[in-house]
């Protein structure tokens, strides 16, 4: 993280300056200079999955209940890895559904 920018007082909009010259303008042009922009992380790819098990992460979820295999079976990788959602394999969907 980069540090903040400082700068010298500036006097109030309407006031001449404190030493009674006036300021060049290449002061004022430094001066209104955007300070530099913070480093930014790189763009990361996930997959659909991951993502699916981070969202349950960010919102606190400890315990879900399904069963393993088709179209949601990609989901098992990363939620076996995560150390916060826990997995409760049920009977029958249903049952998942009243846990």
């Amino acid at each position: 993280m980069s540090a903040p920018a400082t700068r010298a007082p500036q006097p109030s909009a309407g006031h001449a300056p404190t030493n009674g010259a006036q300021q060049s303008t290449s002061d004022s042009a430094s001066d209104s200079a955007t300070p530099p922009r913070p480093a930014t992380v790189p763009p990361q790819q996930i997959t659909g999955a991951e993502a699916v098990v981070r969202s349950l992460e960010e919102l606190g979820v400890e315990l879900i209940f399904g069963i393993p295999g088709g179209a949601v079976l990609p989901v098992y990788d990363p939620l076996f890895d995560s150390q916060q959602v826990r997995h409760v394999l049920v009977r029958h969907e249903q049952g998942a559904g009243h846990a």
